[in-house]
């Protein structure tokens, strides 16, 4: 356990870091040397140790309220500890990540329990997107560290960030049917909000066309604002993952927020634009028909459609991080897969800007 660091300040130092990494990104954007081959080399090997910083800084974390849910899952682990039954195999509907905790309650420890999960959460993350941008990978891996709920989900909502960086990699499987399947199951062994993500990315599988989705995310708008709590009410009645979870959530029966506030979060709409305006910009006016990035781009205005539709829930952030998890990917993607403009290099290191600047006020101005 890393202990020498005050907790108070322990989430800060995982700021400026990332604060210094996009300062790293954009000069090297700018720059114009970004594709040399020294220069990927370089940011391999910077990429690498980045990567492990992280997950051993994130996962060897005092256990502190300072840490949101790190506290509750350490209360479940000490709970298993205490079981005197033999390990085994659990068979409820969460039963990935519960048997892994089972495993470790019983042959391990509780820092190395949040390790693994920190090593799940990143390094799977990281497998994705070096599978996707392969040499390139690092400054789009940085641009996903500077979204303000990455460390959130490293810390707080463990689960649903493990479940989501083993889905995203999933994704990466489109040609891979079988490994795409079982990748998926088993991020719906972890967390049951991952049901959206899939039936998402099953309907934009065989129904292709971006416009239809562009329609639907506008449309959700709509309907939030005319109608948005009778049909929030409906779809928390609906039985949807099969938990009463779902509907605490919508309905507002839990006794803490993760919004300051919340309503009609038009902060966190124009926040979730961003992407849409990208992906809107390269599918529909550059004409860019890259499969794998038109199906990312569906699956992100259907999974975010439906976040906007229960915006008002105290809990909606566990709607929006659905679909946010696949920001990163719909603005870096089109960058780093074809050449648009002969000064493309510099319009990556004004994206990965445009990128970071929701968490730099969050973090370092309104806080």
């Amino acid at each position: 356990m890393i202990d020498y660091i005050p907790t108070h300040i322990y989430t800060d130092v995982f700021n400026f870091l990332v604060f210094a990494l996009v300062i790293y990104a954009v000069l090297q954007s700018f720059s114009g040397n970004l594709f040399k081959p020294e220069t990927r080399v370089t940011n391999n090997v910077i990429g690498y140790v980045v990567i492990v910083f992280v997950i051993l800084y994130m996962g060897l974390r005092p256990v502190s309220s300072v840490f949101g849910d790190t506290v509750n899952y350490a209360e479940s682990f000490y709970r298993l500890q205490m079981d005197t039954s033999h390990f085994r195999i659990l068979g409820d509907g969460e039963w990935v990540f519960n048997t892994i905790m089972f495993w470790f309650a019983k042959y391990s420890d509780i820092h190395l329990f949040f390790l693994f999960c920190a090593a799940i959460y990143t390094g799977t993350l990281y497998w994705a997107f070096k599978r996707i941008f392969k040499e390139d990978f690092f400054i789009p891996f940085i641009i996903a560290m500077a979204m303000f709920t990455f460390w959130s989900y490293g810390v707080n909502g463990i689960r649903n960030g493990m479940a989501a960086s083993i889905i995203i990699l999933a994704l990466t499987f489109r040609k891979n049917i079988i490994v795409m399947l079982l990748l998926a199951a088993l991020s719906v062994g972890i967390h049951k909000s991952m049901y959206l993500i899939i039936a998402a990315a099953g309907l934009a599988y065989f129904l292709k066309d971006a416009k239809i989705y562009l329609a639907i995310w506008i449309g959700s708008i709509l309907v939030s604002l005319i109608a948005g709590n009778t049909v929030a009410n409906f779809i928390a009645g609906s039985g949807l993952f099969g938990d009463d979870r779902f509907a605490s959530y919508i309905e507002g029966n839990n006794t803490r927020s993760v919004f300051s506030h919340t309503g009609f979060r038009w902060d966190f709409l124009l926040y979730s634009a961003v992407p849409v305006v990208t992906g809107s910009y390269f599918v529909l006016k550059k004409e860019y028909t890259d499969k794998f990035y038109i199906w990312l781009f569906n699956i992100y205005l259907m999974t975010n459609a439906f976040w906007i539709i229960v915006i008002r829930a105290s809990f909606s952030n566990r709607f929006a991080q659905i679909s946010w998890f696949l920001i990163p990917l719909i603005l870096a993607y089109p960058f780093f897969m074809k050449k648009f403009w002969d000064n493309q290099q510099m319009k990556i290191g004004y994206m990965v800007i445009i990128a970071y600047l929701y968490t730099f006020y969050l973090v370092f101005i309104a806080r």
